[in-house]
This record gives structure tokens, sequence and C-alpha cells, in this order.
């Protein structure tokens, strides 16, 4: 596995370079433009997981590179368990790039005075830090869950078979769950209530909400990929190139 994965990051080093000074940069806009700091490390973290999915699943297809690469000492197993190495290194690369971003953007606030009114609008408070916090934790779930459908599809089908389903997949992995929800009638028998979502809402504007929050999406993120991962290999084991 280790071997797998130092190839696919030695290939990707100089795309994760521009990816994350892109990103860098992503931050500090959306940062800029929102005249807060909430959403730029959620957005990077969770476009982060994605492009690893997807840019290392294309790369596969250019030159044969993924039929040659199994002319190497590496196996098939080592070769999904690297992918999914990669794919964890690039969202939490993500995640970095965007924090590092926000506290640049707070450091230059606090030592001259921002256009356009943003060092005021950007200044640090407990409220914007517990937010910026869930966010990326929640944007970090939902990035995996992403990853973690999209990548077995690829193993099996290769690159340019799974970009005509991607429509599809991304149709029913968000409105799928809404149609079951509505469906049930779990928002109309009263099952969640007004009062029971407002002191979730508050219990997760807490600390210790957000804490346990992180910790949930977090452990949340590995069963995801741990299971995709299962997935995965049963699937590229049966897959002639």
């Amino acid at each position: 596995m280790k071997r797998a994965y130092l190839m696919e990051m030695t290939i990707f080093r100089d795309y994760i370079k521009q990816l994350i000074g892109v990103g860098f940069f992503v931050s500090i806009f959306v940062s800029a433009g929102m005249g807060s700091i909430v959403a730029a490390p959620a957005i990077l973290t969770m476009m982060f997981f994605m492009m690893g999915c997807m840019s290392a699943s294309a790369y596969d297809e250019q030159s044969n590179w993924g039929a040659f690469r199994l002319t190497m000492p590496v196996s098939r197993r080592d070769v999904v368990l690297g992918r999914y190495g990669v794919i964890v290194t690039l969202g939490f690369l993500g995640m970095a790039a965007g924090w590092a971003a926000c506290l640049l953007i707070l450091a230059l606030g606090s030592v001259v005075e921002l256009p356009f009114g943003l060092s005021d609008a950007i200044a640090f408070d407990e409220g914007m830090f517990l937010g910026a916090v869930f966010s990326t934790a929640f944007c970090m779930a939902l990035g995996s869950l992403i990853a973690s459908i999209e990548t077995p599809i690829y193993f099996k089908f290769g690159q340019n078979k799974t970009t005509q389903w991607l429509p599809m997949i991304t149709v029913l992995l968000f409105v799928g769950p809404m149609l079951i929800i509505n469906g049930t009638g779990i928002l109309d028998n009263g099952s969640m209530s007004f009062g029971n979502i407002a002191s979730l809402l508050g219990f997760i504007e807490t600390p210790v909400g957000v804490a346990t929050c992180f910790a949930i999406f977090l452990a949340f993120t590995v069963v995801v990929l741990g299971v995709s991962a299962a997935v995965s290999l049963k699937l590229y084991e049966g897959r002639e190139l």
C-alpha cells in the first residue's frame, strides 16, 4: 500500500501544489465576498475530497496508466488502498489550506484596515469560530460521502463510463433522501417537532455540541470511506483492464 500511495502522490505532486494554491485563494475571496470566514474552510474541504477522487481516476485513463501501473510491484489491493490514502490526504490538505487562508485574513485584518469594511465584518469571535468548525466537519462528512460513492464506480467502470452516470448519481444522492423523508411522513407526524429541532440547534451552537458533532462527522467519514474501500477492492479485483 505504501508504495502505491507514494506513486500516486509523486504523480500528483505538481497538481496538488496547484490545487492547494487555487484553494488558498478561493478561501480568501470567499471569505472576503461573504464577509465571514465560516464557509471557506468547509468549501475547500469538500472540494478537495471530491477532486481527489475525480482527478486521480481521470489520470488512470491517460496513456493507459491504470493498466501499466499493475505491471509494477504493486497489487490491486495496494492500488485501491493507495487511492483512498490520496483522497484522504487531499481532503485534509484542503481543510488545512482553508484554515490557513482564513487565519491569514484575520491576521491582516488585525494589522491593517481591509477595504470595504472587511476588517470589522470578519472580526474573530467565538460564534464565528464554532460555525467554521461545524461547517468544516459537516462538509468533510459530505465530501467523503460523495467520494465514497463515486470511487467504487470509477474502479469498476473507469473514467469514461463513470462520467456518464455521475449526473444521475448526483441527483439520487441529493434528491433521494428528501423523497424518502417526504414519503415516510417523518416531518408530518410530529416525530420531529420544532421544539426538538430548536433544542438540537441550541446544543450544536455550544462548544461541547460542536466538538460532539465534529467527532460524529469524523467517525462517519472513517466508516463510509472504509466501507467504500472494501467495495472498491471487490470491484477492482474482478475488473479486466
